[in-house]
């Protein structure tokens, strides 16, 4: 932590909660591999929630596509759905779901902190899980160290209001990796331009991407930072890693 708080002093900024800062995953990372692992299906599942709750419909209905499916393929897809949905239901995020069809009726738990696993945290989630096994892969054969720092709260130094939050930091040796997530459909780009601004590092020790649940959106939007949208992520940041951690 104490090399974080003074790179980050260095470009003019305190970490407003060093000392709650959290190294650990969240109660609901358990759901990050699941989702991951079968976003072809999730991820569209998660999305409609989301759009739902913004226009407060309720229950949210979501349709499972049969278009070019076989029988035993789509009977797969429903159980995965279901499955998830279970889940969901037995941890308090949603109070019910029924299945006509192909047709989901889904109620959604009103309480705020279960609402925003839907509107943005699920996505931050998966991320973090990709975005960590990634590292582990690449730094732990080559015994590289690495820590890791989420929902990382900054103020201007002098300042009293909070600056941005960053959602994740992976440090890898006096490197520093920000991931920011993406998951709603509308961009602001002054947002991310202010925050670029603010964090433009010309030594090469700082690394900020943006990662996307959406695969068509310009990566030259967010020059000068990295865009890494879900579905090759992997492959994103093992390239990235491998362009700052040469082989000897």
């Amino acid at each position: 932590m104490k090399e974080l708080t003074e790179f980050l002093e260095g470009k003019g900024f305190i970490v407003a909660n060093k000392d709650t800062i959290s190294l650990e995953p969240s109660v609901n990372y358990s759901y990050a591999k699941t989702i991951f692992k079968n976003r072809e299906i999730l991820v569209p599942l998660l999305c409609r929630l989301a759009v739902s709750l913004n226009k407060k419909e309720e229950p949210v209905v979501f349709h499972l596509s049969e278009t070019g499916k076989m029988v035993i393929v789509q009977q797969f897809l429903k159980g995965i759905i279901n499955q998830f949905l279970d889940n969901l239901r037995a941890d308090g995020f949603i109070s019910d779901w029924e299945l006509t069809d192909s047709q989901y009726k889904i109620t959604v738990t009103t309480t705020e902190g279960k609402l925003r696993f839907f509107r943005s945290k699920w996505a931050e989630e998966v991320f973090r899980y990709v975005i960590m096994k990634t590292v582990q892969m690449f730094c732990n054969p080559r015994k590289i160290s690495y820590k890791t720092f989420q929902n990382v709260e900054l103020k201007r130094i002098g300042e009293d209001n909070l600056f941005t939050e960053l959602d994740l930091i992976v440090q890898i040796q006096k490197r520093f990796y920000v991931f920011e997530v993406k998951s709603g459909p509308w961009i602001r780009i002054m947002q991310w331009a202010n925050r670029e601004k603010a964090l433009v590092d010309k030594s090469g020790l700082l690394r900020n991407v943006v990662c996307t649940i959406y695969e068509n959106i310009p990566a030259y939007i967010f020059e000068p930072q990295l865009l890494f949208n879900l579905n090759a992520i992997e492959k994103q940041l093992g390239e990235l890693l491998d362009e700052d951690f040469p082989k000897e």
